[in-house]
């Protein structure tokens, strides 16, 4: 089951091609001068910062602290983003001549938050606490420090709880009437900072906005846009010698744009490295490094936890991952997953993986003291923050907003809470399922991709959440070759034609897709450049590869192993039998989940294709255990297939024992059965054998011949199974020819395939 989505509609702005003008439209862009404010953002485009509420009341409180001569404790989260907030806090603060600190809490044992023990401390230290990234969910924190004589406002970004905190300032984007509410906290901190130093100081420190806005998935449009778009161009020119060093050992060369890609890809997962598996505080003196030989020193130590934290991710995504497996998809539209041992600072990076790979709302979460404590991460369609705000009867603490959150709650708890999560989710649902979506922009014909197009898509650039690299849906293409490429065949390279034009494309993690992709297919696919040795070309980087209509071709070994294991009638079955329904015509409709269409000739696997465009496509077997409705030609019993409550026959039922054989091995409470078709009874014709043929094969065998024995690969493997069935050979897992038995006098007819095929 797929579902494709147009984020785009055809569009004509005069000065632009039609796809840009579509891309621009899509974004909200009607006439040139919005596409002109688009394409060229600038500083006078940004919002005065006394829009927000709150800032007044912080600037006035710090003007005051100035005056006497206070100490400001500067209280951030452990992220890129509030690593980011407080460097552009203690920047401001320093240049408007206050001292201060920071302070910034350990992931492991403090979790996420301002914390009371730390409230406490710090009271005997400074006399205002400023809060960045965090704070609008501690109520009794700031009660605690307001009652310890300390001023405290509060800076934060995410979703707003019904009760909040009576700080003597709060200053948030969504409260009020703001014009852009969805900054990060990094971007609400460099907006407290333009209130109190000017925009002009305030800039040297907008690439640090920048690279927190892209690192924390806010939509990266209108103020978030000019932020991220202003603030790369002076990252890439950074006079920071943390940030020149951070660049280093992240493989950006000094002096080239920096995109967003690289942003959220090379820089942040560095910041964020420190935060995750030691101390946040690494991460922050590089940001505010002014020696270059301890700038390089953090970096480099950053850069070792990185690769650290990649192992140690991959480690706790191979559990989680063994964990989902053994829950069940077809009912369930959440994951829950718990680990005993489990790294805090990875779970949500873990979450973001299963929540992709799963198309579901993920929660993981690993043991803290009496508790579990973790993240979860959202897809398209639910509301992360409203789910677990369903659930927050059975949860010590949560906090987040749409796509991400954090958690805790009782270890006793846990089942109940995934059961309560789960049941969240399916109520957002309704009606809706959580179908895999493949999103593109708008149609582009293959003649246009070219160097040119490549340069007007970057005008559209920063690139993230809201304001997607464009990817286009090239239609009706001829494949000329599709190979596996890189280890173990991992992804997939394509020469690919249409109209006089041929160009290149590589599908990255799609190796194994080839085998039903036919000579046509249509793919959705963003546009790049490929340099090597010097040279520059246009390269298609495919997100999706959408088979043609004649995506089964005949496959001679795959129907003959196909029909052999329907009619091998060795198994018994303990469970009840399904009851066969014979039918006439195939349904109108598939249901999105439970139904598998078994086709043993390419001719009905491709007409239900045709007839069934949205359902998956498979070759041998379907085991996507979300149990999407789909179609498998030549389906092979013996192997792995997901829970299919329902399995239909379309060109005809062999015999009554692969009706007991399919439904044991999907769990199938109904099997139906199409009328056999002429194409099913020809294959069954060719598969068959004669008592002489027989004989002349097995003498072959005898002779040291083990394969080409009648110049049909079909009719040699159901050979090579009736004298299996008859026990003169063995033959080895993919049904080649392995050993000769003792020869023993037996009947052919004993053997149910070779009496299957003679009928």
């Amino acid at each position: 089951m797929r579902k494709l989505t147009s984020r785009a509609v055809p569009f004509q702005l005069p000065g632009y091609p039609d796809y840009l003008a579509s891309l621009l439209y899509a974004r909200g862009i009607t006439d040139q001068e919005q596409a002109e404010a688009f394409l060229q953002p600038s500083l006078d485009q940004l919002h005065d910062p006394y829009l927000m509420q709150g800032i007044s009341e912080a600037v006035a409180i710090l003007k005051k602290a100035r005056e006497d001569r206070q100490v400001v404790v500067v209280y951030g989260d452990y992220d890129a983003d509030g690593v980011c907030a407080s460097a552009i806090v203690l920047n401001a603060l320093e240049q408007f001549g206050i001292r201060a600190f920071s302070y910034i809490p350990a992931r492991l044992s403090e979790g996420y938050g301002i914390n009371a023990d730390a409230v406490t401390a710090l009271s005997k230290q400074a006399g205002v606490l400023i809060s960045v990234d965090c704070g609008i969910t501690a109520v009794e924190e700031v009660s605690l420090a307001r009652d310890l004589g300390m001023q405290v406002i509060l800076t934060d970004h995410h979703t707003l709880p019904d009760g909040l905190p009576h700080a003597d300032a709060l200053v948030h984007p969504a409260l009020g009437d703001y014009p852009y509410p969805t900054l990060c906290g990094a971007g609400v901190a460099w907006k407290l900072a333009c209130a109190l130093i000017g925009l002009v100081k305030a800039q040297e420190s907008l690439e640090l906005a920048a690279l927190a806005t892209v690192a924390d998935l806010v939509p990266l449009t209108g103020e978030n846009r000019v932020i991220v778009s202003l603030g790369l161009r002076l990252l890439s020119q950074s006079a920071r010698p943390g940030m020149q060093a951070l660049m280093r050992v992240a493989g950006i060369k000094p002096g080239e744009p920096v995109s967003s890609e690289q942003v959220a890809f090379q820089l942040a997962p560095r910041l964020n490295a420190g935060g995750r598996l030691s101390t946040a505080q690494d991460a922050l003196n590089l940001l505010m490094a002014e020696d270059v030989e301890e700038a390089n020193r953090l970096a480099q130590a950053l850069d070792a936890l990185n690769r650290e934290r990649r192992e140690v991710e991959q480690q706790v995504l191979k559990a989680a991952s063994a964990q989902v497996h053994q829950l069940d998809l077809s009912r369930l539209r959440s994951i829950v997953v718990r680990g005993e041992d489990w790294n805090p600072g990875v779970v949500g990076l873990t979450a973001g993986k299963l929540a992709q790979r799963w198309n579901y709302p993920c929660i993981v979460l690993t043991n803290n003291g009496e508790e579990v404590s973790g993240s979860g991460r959202s897809v398209n369609g639910i509301d992360l923050h409203e789910a677990l705000k369903a659930c927050q009867h059975l949860l010590s603490r949560f906090g987040g907003h749409r796509m991400a959150a954090g958690l805790s709650l009782p270890k006793e708890k846990l089942a109940e809470f995934a059961e309560c999560f789960d049941a969240a989710v399916k109520r957002q649902l309704g009606e809706d399922d959580l179908i895999p979506e493949t999103v593109y922009d708008t149609a582009l014909a293959l003649t246009e991709v070219t160097l040119e197009t490549v340069d007007r898509l970057d005008q559209l650039a920063p690139f993230g959440l809201n304001n997607p690299a464009p990817v286009f849906l090239i239609p009706d293409l001829k494949v000329i070759s599709a190979r596996p490429v890189g280890a173990d065949g991992a992804h997939l390279k394509l020469t690919l034609a249409a109209q006089g034009a041929v160009r290149e494309g590589i599908a990255f993690g799609q190796g194994k897709a080839g085998s039903t992709l036919g000579k046509q297919a249509s793919i959705v696919s963003s546009v790049d450049r490929n340099a090597f040795n010097g040279r520059v070309s246009v390269q298609l980087k495919i997100a999706a590869l959408l088979p043609g209509e004649a995506v089964f071709l005949e496959d001679q070994l795959a129907q003959a192993r196909a029909v052999c294991v329907a009619l091998d009638h060795e198994k018994t079955f303990n469970n009840q039998s399904p009851q066969v329904q014979l039918i006439t015509a195939l349904p109108d409709q598939v249901p999105t989940r439970g139904t598998l269409l078994a086709a043993y000739t390419p001719q009905m696997a491709n007409l239900l294709h045709q007839r069934y465009p949205q359902l998956q496509v498979h070759i041998g077997a379907a085991t996507d255990p979300r149990a999407f409705s789909a179609i498998v030609y030549a389906p092979d019993w013996r192997r792995h297939f997901a829970p299919f409550e329902r399995i239909l026959f379309a060109d005809g039922l062999l015999d009554v024992y692969t009706a007991q054989l399919s439904g044991e091995v999907c769990k199938a409470r109904h099997v139906e059965a199409m009328p056999m078709t002429d194409d099913l009874k020809a294959l069954l014709a060719e598969l068959s054998l004669s008592l002489d043929r027989l004989r002349d094969i097995y003498l072959q065998l005898k002779n040291g011949q083990i394969a080409n024995f009648t110049g049909h690969l079909g009719r040699d493997l159901a050979a090579l199974n009736v004298l299996r069935q008859l026990g003169l050979v063995q033959l080895d897992e993919n049904d080649y020819f392995k050993s000769l038995l003792p020869m023993v006098r037996i009947e052919p007819m004993e053997s149910a395939l070779y009496r299957h095929l003679q009928s």
